[in-house]
Order: C-alpha cells, then structure tokens, then sequence
C-alpha cells in the first residue's frame, strides 16, 4: 500500500510539474489564414494557443501600408479586417504581436499578404484550351491546357484550384479539377467523371466544396455530387428545375423547384426545406451572410429584383421591362449594381446602382458594349472594381468573336481591359501568405 501511495503522490507532483511548466510557456501563433472578406475590403483569421490581451495585440500590430483595418475577437480566435474606401493597391506586410491574459509575451511574426484575388481565365488554342492567370506585370500566364473547348469555369471558393468543363464533343463532356498552390502552381488535373457527360453544371462555396449536377444520355434527369474540400465525394438525392447554387458560408444549396426556390441543407446537417414560392431565379449572392439578390419574372413579362434577407420577405428594389442580365452587391447588399438590356436593333447595355432602399444612384450606359451570353458580373471588394465579360457590338453581319475581361472601378466608373481575348473569366481567393525572417 506505501509503494501504491508513492507512485500515486509521484504521479501528481509529474502532473502539477507539467501543468506549471505549460502555464509559462509563452502563447503561440497557430493558426494564419485568408478568410471570406464579409462586408470588409479583405480578412485574415488567426488563432492563438492562448487567450490574448486584445490591446497589446492591437497596439503591436503594425501593416505596411498603413491601411484602415479592425482586430475583431476574443480569447483564442481573432479576425482581421481591411475596411476604408480604398482600393488595395498591393501586397501588404504585416508584423504581429502581443501579450495574452496571463501577460506572456507572444514572439513577434513578420508576414507578407497578397489580400487581392487573383484574375483565372481560358482561352481557346487549336484544338486545346489554355487556363490563364493574370499578372500586372507580365500579363496572362499559361497553368494548365485541356482538350477541346472550356464550357464553363469555376474558381473553388477557398482558392485551392479551379473546376471546369471541357469538350471535344459537344456530347461527351468532361469535369476537371485543377489544384493551386498558394502561389499558383498547377498541379495534377482530376477527372472528376469515369464517363463523358452531356450536360455540367458547377457550384462552391467558400469552404472550398464543389456541386457538380451532370446527365449522361441514358439519364432522364440530372443526378448531384458534392465533392468536399477534402475531395470525399458524395452522391445527394436532389432533383431540381435548373443549376443549383451552394450557400457561399456552408451547409446549403438553393434549389430551383417547379413551385419556387428551396433552400436546402447538405449532409451531415439534419435534412430542412424553405420554400420560397413563385417565379424567381436567383441572380447573385451578397458578401454577407444571408443576403441573395432574386430576379422574379412578372406575367406582363416585367421582371424586378428582390433582396432577400434573413427572417424578412423579398424586397423589391427594381421592376422594369429591360432585361436583367446580371448583378452583383457589396457587404450587406450596401451597394447593388444590375446590368440591364434593352433595345432590338440597337441593343443597349446599362450599369445601374441601386442601395438597400432601391433608390437608384447612377445609371451609366455601356455604349458600344455587349456582355457576353451567358457570363456573370463579379464584384472584388479588395479592388473595388466589377469584373465583366464584354465584346464590343457588333453588326447582324460580322463574325462573333470573343469577349475580353474588363474591370470598372465602382468609385470613378473607368472601365478598364485587361489585354487578350479570353472565354471564361473569374476571381480566385488569394491564399498568399508567407512568413517573411
């Protein structure tokens, strides 16, 4: 019994030991990552081993240049914020550090941070297609070629790589994955299909995961696989009217439905429907949480846009008789812009700004502009610009020839290309982050 007693009272003095000895190790950054801006221009998350003091890290956080920003959180887990009215010019340096609540000294740390998204395109090239990503001082580089002819392309929602889908045949499609590197390094094409596909159909959302809604010839309607970030594939029991789009936050899609658009959850989360009736089609998502913009189809062949937010009914904020060819919002819909079509043997393309009232606050013509069929309007807030598709109009009789990528500053509205025709065009989430001695 003395020897069990011993070994017990050995046993304790080790733990209390071990537990002194952790309570003064210094606290330790661990974790340092780009997260979805929200209503900011850009963010960062980080993680500490330890609960910090939230003014010693804000008073030894230092950025370079020294743009407006905000250090959100508590105890372990803490969010960086770019905010302002300005463009981000460039990469930004960023030097941590701090105290945590027992007054223990974290190591300082020196980073190095590209917060802009970067440009992805294609762009046919005989009987292949290049993916491109933009440099401004070298212009489009080459990271990968795929057979046949890109259909569609989609930058994955965490930066990892891109999904797309190519064709030699317009009846045997196939999926890719490509991953990235941080610094845009191409990896190792996946084919995501064992057999060609006739119709594809792709969504993300910021987490990284992929939908891919595809149909063989044998198929009466089209079956659903959702890919996780992790690249586990599973088959979903979904039947839908048309392209179903991931939630950017995770856990949901929305559904087109005969009746309406359902908001659907994913697995492993319980199985829940809202359902939304009526003739709508969901335009584009809002930067913040909850917040989609709806395009509604009037018998009278009107069609109006509608703000959804959580817990309230749509809002209208526009109707008219153009066509509502795309949009786009910033933070919590604080800003709208529309792209409205209207005309026959002129066509006329529009930019109009909307707030969160529907007041509209500009209205520019985009003379001598068509948009691209079928492409979207992409806002980054890090640049403050729109990223769109556009071919200048062209005569009844002239050959169609392929859009080139512009970006309007949403500040000044200058409409700037970016050389090189291309046919697809996206924003990629940066992921660059280096530690810097």
């Amino acid at each position: 019994m003395k020897r069990w007693g011993a070994l017990l009272l050995a046993g304790l003095g080790l733990a209390l030991i071990q537990q002194q000895l952790l309570q003064r190790r210094p606290p330790r950054l661990q974790r340092l990552e780009p997260e979805a801006p929200g209503s900011a221009l850009a963010a960062l998350g980080l993680r500490f081993s330890r609960p910090m003091d939230g003014a010693s890290l804000r008073q030894q956080l230092e950025l370079v240049p020294d743009l407006p920003h905000e250090l959100l959180g508590e105890g372990t887990r803490w969010r960086l914020q770019l905010t302002g009215t300005q463009a981000i010019e460039g990469p930004v340096e960023l030097r941590l550090g701090g105290q945590d609540q027992r007054g223990q000294t974290l190591a300082a740390s020196h980073w190095r941070w590209e917060p802009r998204p970067a440009l992805v395109a294609s762009r046919p090239e005989g009987s292949h297609e290049q993916l491109l990503h933009w440099k401004e001082d070298s212009g489009w580089q080459v990271l990968n070629r795929f057979p046949g002819e890109v259909h569609d392309l989609l930058p994955l929602g965490d930066g990892s790589g891109v999904a797309l889908v190519s064709a030699r045949d317009p009846l045997e499609k196939r999926v890719w994955r490509l991953p990235l590197s941080p610094q845009l390094q191409a990896g190792t094409p996946q084919e995501l299909e064992r057999e060609p596909v006739v119709f594809a159909s792709l969504s993300t959302n910021n987490p990284g995961d992929l939908l891919v809604q595809r149909s063989t010839l044998e198929q009466r309607q089209a079956s659903v696989k959702l890919w996780s970030a992790g690249g586990q594939r599973r088959e979903l029991a979904i039947s839908a009217g048309g392209p179903i789009r991931l939630v950017p936050q995770g856990g949901l899609a929305v559904v087109p439905e005969r009746d309406g658009l359902v908001l659907q959850s994913l697995p492993p989360l319980p199985p829940r429907r809202d359902v939304l009736p009526g003739l709508r089609d969901l335009s584009s998502f809002c930067p913040q949480a909850g917040r989609a913009l709806l395009v509604r189809h009037w018998p009278d062949y009107r069609r109006s846009l509608e703000l959804l937010e959580p817990g309230k009914a749509p809002q209208q904020l526009w109707i008219g008789n153009e066509a509502l060819v795309a949009s786009a919002c910033a933070g919590a819909a604080d800003r709208i812009w529309i792209l409205l079509l209207s005309g026959i043997r002129t066509p006329l393309l529009e930019l109009v700004e909307l707030n969160r009232n529907g007041e509209t606050l500009l209205r520019q013509p985009l003379t001598g502009y068509e948009l691209d069929p079928g492409s979207s309007m992409h806002y980054d807030p890090s640049r403050r610009a729109l990223l769109l598709l556009l071919r200048p109009l062209r005569l009844e009789l002239e050959p169609l020839r392929l859009p080139q990528a512009y970006l309007l500053k949403v500040d000044d509205l200058s409409l700037k290309g970016i050389p090189g025709a291309v046919g697809h065009v996206g924003w990629l989430p940066s992921r660059q982050l280096e530690q810097l001695r």
